[in-house]
């Protein structure tokens, strides 16, 4: 019995390896100085990280393992990789000052993904709180792609700071942003709607390639403020819940 239950934990455990190893092979891209085919790596990683918390969850096989070894996999590809990526395509002109900027969103992304598990289960059942590693490394390296795509080359070096300060705010910070959806169509009018959503994001994705993913990312970050600012004001009190106190 245990041993097919074993199997069942090789699924979700391949797709952590699969995350882990674009992750490591975007470091490699990144310092030949294939900037582009390291981003797409690192998004390619996401995918993978997707599908190994949606397998985990449809065999109903989570385990304390596979939950640090995937923290392990997100720190390199989603925290690592775009801090190499972002202080070699720019940052490095700064000199020590580059390096600092360059680690200021490692830590926080290794805070964010410490903060993640410890949090009580009732507080991820419909939102993450703070930015997703990630989405931040979705969103720098599609910021990456978008400027190659337009230019050839990073023509918009100086955003690269502001961006990367706010990043890093954001995933240490107690902003909700939904969760994935379910893929499949339920009573749940706001999951359906998700679905139609993420299924339109695709559409664009596959319409503009790469110059798509970093406004649709933005948009994303940018609701997720807006709607947490709204729920704020409406109740102050339900961000008190969210307090990083309560996961010590």
């Amino acid at each position: 019995m245990k041993r097919i239950e074993n199997k069942r934990l090789v699924l979700p455990n391949f797709f952590t390896v699969m995350n882990m190893f674009c992750g490591f092979f975007a470091i490699v891209k990144i310092l030949q100085k294939n900037f582009v085919i390291g981003s797409w790596l690192i998004i390619l990683a996401s995918l993978f990280d997707a599908l190994d918390g949606k397998m985990a969850r449809y065999i109903n096989k989570g385990s304390k393992f596979g939950i640090e070894f995937d923290s392990m996999a997100d720190f390199i590809s989603f925290g690592a990789a775009p801090s190499i990526l972002i202080y070699l395509l720019y940052l490095y002109e700064f000199e020590n000052l580059g390096i600092f900027l360059s680690f200021i969103p490692l830590v926080c992304g290794g805070f964010r993904l410490a903060r993640f598990n410890i949090t009580p289960v009732f507080l991820k059942k419909d939102s993450f709180i703070g930015l997703p590693i990630p989405l931040y490394a979705i969103t720098i390296s599609s910021f990456v792609i978008l400027n190659y795509d337009l230019w050839n080359t990073m023509k918009l070096n100086h955003l690269s700071i502001p961006m990367i300060l706010i990043l890093s705010i954001l995933m240490i910070s107690k902003v909700k942003y939904e969760k994935l959806p379910q893929f499949k169509f339920t009573k749940n009018k706001g999951n359906n709607i998700k679905i139609i959503l993420v299924f339109i994001s695709f559409i664009i994705i596959s319409l503009f390639k790469g110059k798509a993913i970093f406004p649709l990312m933005v948009i994303l970050i940018l609701f997720g403020i807006v709607k947490w600012l709204i729920n704020l004001a409406k109740n102050p009190e339900e961000d008190k819940v969210a307090d990083t106190s309560t996961y010590e």
